[in-house]
Parts: C-alpha cells; sequence; structure tokens
C-alpha cells in the first residue's frame, strides 16, 4: 500500500509537470499544440494514477507505454535542437519515470 501511494504521488507530479509545460509553452510561445500535447499527457497520467491502486499492472503498462512515447518525442526532439528547456528535461523525466513503471510493473506481476 505504501509504494501504491508513493506511485501514485509521483504519477501526479509528473502529470502536474507535463500540464504546466505545456501550459507554459502556450502561454510563452503561442504553442497550441504544446497545450494540447501538455494537457493530454497530463490527463493520461491523472487517469493512471487513479488506476494505480485498483489496477496496477494496466496502469503500470499505460505508464511505460505513455512514457516511452514521451522520452522519444522528447529525446529526438532535443538530438534535433539540443534545447535543455523543455525537450531535454522533459525526456529526462520520462525515462525515469518509465523506470519507475517498470519497477512497478515488475513487482506487481
Amino acid at each position: 500500500m505504501e509504494s501504491s501511494s508513493m506511485s501514485q504521488t509521483l504519477t501526479i507530479v509528473y502529470a502536474s509537470f507535463l500540464g504546466a509545460g505545456g501550459l507554459i509553452g502556450c502561454l510563452k510561445g503561442g504553442s497550441k499544440i504544446s497545450l494540447v500535447a501538455g494537457g493530454g499527457s497530463a490527463a493520461l497520467f491523472y487517469y493512471v494514477s487513479t488506476e494505480l491502486p485498483r489496477n496496477p499492472v494496466l496502469a503500470s503498462s499505460i505508464g511505460i507505454v505513455g512514457s516511452v512515447a514521451l522520452t522519444g518525442m522528447m529525446g529526438s526532439r532535443y538530438l534535433r535542437t539540443r534545447k535543455v528547456i523543455p525537450a531535454g528535461v522533459v525526456s529526462l523525466v520520462s525515462l525515469v519515470m518509465t523506470g519507475a513503471y517498470l519497477h512497478g510493473l515488475i513487482r506487481s506481476s
């Protein structure tokens, strides 16, 4: 139960980070794509946080897919632009979260 609440907390922080990043990208750079992508990612990971206590295997699997996708997209963007913010930071945080979800999946199986 303790690890589930920690996983939930980390996932909510991750979702908030992604949502805030999308909002900042929209407000600062006028990027509506950032708003939609950040908001959609935040919604996905909020859903993952609600499912973690009830169905940790499903939630961790969804978390892995989402965080791997973000790692790949933002990692390639970082390699192309060399901009640490936002691409480098998001790809690094997403990589760490991929490991966290993989750990959770292994523990739940």
